[in-house]
């Protein structure tokens, strides 16, 4: 196809097909021009996107850092020396005050009480779905609940479960959003007054749509308090 659609006059400039169409779709969608904060921020903070003609999309499996970002790191690095935070010394000391302080500002971005929630650092989402397989204490007799479309990071946690005695359950997800069917919902009030049962926090397969995310998942210990 031809990148350039010509004028009515033949002889005349071409106007470029994607400008065209650009022009066609703000005049349908005149609030997409609201979103041109979004233009500036991929200018200022992404300009390597552009530089490279990306679209990029998959932030659910990782977040781009912005040019500011690396700026202020690369100052924090050059101006700073740090340590071993599990020592003592001034280097490890100064590396120390700089976790606690990350660890903060977490918990004051999600508005969780320090008092309830501890800031864990892992290496990424499946290292930390790991870790709450090692530690959740599954007993025999206990259930595992699951939406039937998960990442396998989370599909994983159901070795854990089955090395302690527990057992796997799947509650179905409905196309083409593929999310939890609310007719379901006695079926789960029953299981969990039923046993012991840990609803899985949810995370899509990648094959899902975005709008999976949008599930209700929870990580809960039925007849206990806290969270896990």
């Amino acid at each position: 196809m031809r990148p350039d659609r010509p004028s009515d006059d033949e002889s005349g400039p071409t106007i470029p097909a994607t400008d065209e169409a650009e022009a066609e779709f703000r005049r349908a969608y005149p609030r997409y021009a609201e979103t041109a904060v979004l233009d500036e921020l991929r200018r200022t903070e992404f300009a390597r996107l552009e530089a490279g003609g990306h679209v990029y999309l998959d932030y659910t499996g990782a977040g781009l850092y912005a040019d500011s970002q690396l700026r202020e790191h690369l100052e924090l690095l050059s101006d700073n020396v740090f340590g071993n935070p599990h020592s003592v010394n001034p280097t490890s000391a100064a590396m120390t005050e700089l976790v606690e302080h990350t660890r903060a500002a977490v918990l004051e971005f999600f508005r969780a009480s320090p008092e309830d929630y501890v800031a864990i650092f892992t290496p990424n989402a499946t290292g930390a779905l790991r870790l709450v397989g090692e530690a959740y204490p599954f007993r025999a007799g206990d259930r595992f609940l699951l939406t039937f479309d998960n990442h396998n990071s989370v599909n994983g946690i159901r070795e854990f479960a089955r090395a302690r005695g527990a057992e796997t359950a799947y509650v179905p997800s409905v196309p083409p959003e593929l999310r939890v069917d609310r007719a379901c919902s006695p079926a789960i009030s029953e299981t969990w007054a039923g046993s012991t049962t840990t609803c899985s926090p949810t995370r899509p397969s990648r094959t899902s749509p975005e709008s999976s995310t949008h599930s209700s998942g929870s990580s809960r210990r039925t007849k206990t308090a806290g969270t896990c």
